[in-house]
């Protein structure tokens, strides 16, 4: 068995957050400084992850509010937040801290430690639920796992993001070539599949109605698996 180390597992200090938390771009700096501190004092080891499935920071924390911070547009469920905004500003955030962890220990510790960092994402499967949905199956991937993984192995936004989502911030040229590339490995956390078609009505403002798809485990009265 070999351990990997996670910085950051959906736990920000209250501090930082009553600051804005991910939703302001200072985080970005906090976060670096934190993985300085912990690459300095943990020589042993080898193998860092900077963020453990960052979806569930931004859409659910911040979306849905079903995880802390507890933010979401819905007031019987969340005192504060905006699932059509804030959502796509932390990942944001995220995606530029995840970068800014990754180059520090590239630069600073790797030539000595030798070690490897990169991140690790969280996304099911999504298989059509008719023979035309195979649109709404990409789709849903792009939005869950692609959301992270296009812009640090790809480089950017999927297009269908980009398309479709009026509130999702846009990279400069320079960001896009900062983050592209920024693991040393592919981290995935894969938990269930399910079906997809496209949706006829909105769902939870945001993330859940922007990808414009349902998901649903059965088919013909018999689950996925």
């Amino acid at each position: 068995i070999t351990p990997f180390v996670t910085l950051y597992h959906w736990d920000l200090p209250q501090a930082i957050e009553n600051d804005g938390g991910w939703r302001n771009k200072s985080t970005v700096n906090d976060f670096k400084i934190y993985a300085d501190i912990c690459f300095q004092h943990f020589i042993n080891v080898k193998h860092w992850i900077t963020f453990n499935e960052p979806f569930c920071s931004a859409w659910l924390g911040n979306g849905a509010g079903s995880h802390a911070p507890g933010r979401c547009s819905d007031r019987s469920i969340c005192r504060e937040g905006n699932s059509e905004t804030e959502p796509y500003l932390v990942a944001h955030n995220i995606l530029l801290a995840h970068a800014e962890a990754v180059h520090l220990y590239w630069s600073k510790y790797k030539p000595t430690l030798n070690g490897k960092i990169g991140i690790t994402l969280n996304s099911d499967w999504a298989e059509p639920l008719n023979t035309g949905d195979y649109g709404a199956s990409e789709r849903y991937l792009q939005f869950l796992l692609g959301w992270f993984a296009h812009p640090v192995f790809i480089g950017d936004y999927p297009d269908v993001m980009k398309h479709r989502v009026q509130a999702l911030p846009r990279f400069t040229d320079t960001e896009i070539q900062f983050i592209r590339g920024t693991s040393d490995f592919f981290g995935l956390n894969h938990y269930t599949s399910l079906y997809a078609t496209d949706a006829t009505k909105p769902v939870i403002p945001g993330w859940a109605t922007d990808n414009g798809v349902f998901t649903t485990y059965f088919k013909n009265n018999v689950s996925i698996g």
